[in-house]
């Protein structure tokens, strides 16, 4: 079960290979502007976030996630067909729009298998993710090798169906650990639970406080996400450097997944968050000013501080505040926050951003929005010791 299970997040995000550096390049070549491309890779995110919860809650219910993984895949490899082989902008639109409604679902309920995997075989969450970002890296390697030997992205569909395949078959023979139901005293039906559950959640304001600061950080993340290909492209960088630019990145975050467990037994998350949101505006304020693109392609090892820390940090504090069985449902959440929100607002404003005012002004705003999340956590943090000292 271990080695399927780390096959199938090998080739799982080994799909994001092709999608983050290759997409924004095809959405240009399609006619799309810059803030265009951002706004369009981002919205089916948007939209896939009202999506995840009833995902969650589903999934919770049934008390498996197999089923709807396989079923979401289905559906987002009829969407790559539309948007890889087609010309027509409608088309390529609704294309990639529904390819991530069906992808980011497909993420969360991965992610909770994942975790219910991991604490069957009493390993750690990072032991089993680590095989995605090495997917990631390799497979974008080898097409980034000979991108335009393959065709370019006018090919990028002969790229993408062997990955899907691989991804299909693993996830129909991969074997899901069985959850407990819940306590007999609830008995009512689990998705009344679970709404139950979302809307005490929600209606804590430290939680409320977490997922505010975490869209700080989060959401230049997800504007570099989406429009560093087309800001390197427009540096000179050509497609062999675009590959080794997210390729960089996977070994970063291999590096990063290997040592963040071991890094998180001796901090507080909340700590952790004010420094990961400093380290994130030291990133940013260097994409700002760096014009040379070897030089930002290096920077891209800082995935492994930064963008590792804040989604382990993020997964393992949504881990802690709801029950073991809506595990499904608080994954949810969290996804609304780092890929719904925090998305379409990246992309979007980014995108307005670099194509009215340059790269200088899209990396300044995230440097701003990162210092301000880590002054939230410090300033949050010091309050909750306070708060601790004087009840105890």
């Amino acid at each position: 079960m271990k080695i399927t299970l780390k096959m199938l997040l090998t080739f799982f995000y080994g799909i994001n290979s092709i999608l983050i550096p290759y997409l924004p390049l095809l959405l240009d070549k399609r006619g799309f502007s810059v803030a265009e491309t951002g706004t369009l890779l981002m919205i089916g995110p948007f939209i896939a976030m009202f999506i995840q919860p009833v995902t969650g809650i589903v999934s919770d219910k049934l008390r498996a996630t197999k089923p709807l993984i396989i079923g979401f895949w289905i559906l987002l490899g009829i969407s790559s067909v539309l948007l890889f082989t087609s010309n027509q902008m409608t088309i390529v639109a609704i294309g990639v729009i529904s390819l991530y409604i069906f992808y980011q679902p497909t993420t969360s309920l991965l992610d909770t298998l994942t975790i219910k995997s991991a604490r069957e075989s009493n390993q750690s969450y990072d032991s089993f993710r680590i095989w995605g970002s090495v997917g990631f890296m390799v497979i974008l390697l080898l097409i980034g090798q000979r991108f335009e030997e393959l065709g370019g992205v006018d090919s990028l569909i002969w790229m993408f169906m062997p990955i899907w395949i691989a991804v299909m078959i693993l996830a129909i023979f991969v074997r899901e650990p069985k959850t407990a139901p819940a306590s007999s005293k609830n008995n009512v039906t689990q998705a009344s639970v679970n709404l139950k559950v979302i809307r005490e959640t929600l209606s804590n304001p430290q939680v409320l406080i977490f997922f505010g600061f975490f869209f700080l950080v989060a959401m230049p993340h997800r504007m570099n996400d989406a429009l560093l290909t087309i800001h390197l492209q427009a540096l000179g960088a050509n497609s062999a450097q675009l590959s080794w630019a997210w390729a960089v990145a996977g070994v970063g975050e291999i590096i990063g997944f290997y040592f963040i467990s071991r890094i998180m037994r001796h901090y507080s998350i909340i700590s952790m968050f004010s420094v990961v949101s400093v380290l994130y505006a030291i990133r940013w304020l260097l994409y700002a000013v760096v014009t040379d693109p070897t030089i930002i392609i290096i920077l891209q090892i800082s995935h492994a501080f930064t963008f590792v820390a804040m989604w382990s940090l993020a997964v393992k504090y949504i881990s802690t505040i709801l029950p073991k069985h809506l595990l499904a449902t608080g994954l949810a959440l969290l996804s609304m926050v780092f890929l719904g929100v925090s998305g379409l607002v990246g992309g979007s404003v980014g995108g307005l951003l670099q194509q009215n005012f340059g790269e200088v002004a899209m990396y300044g705003m995230g440097m701003l929005t990162s210092i301000a999340a880590a002054v939230g956590f410090y300033v949050w943090g010091q309050v909750k010791k306070r708060a601790v000292r004087v009840t105890s």
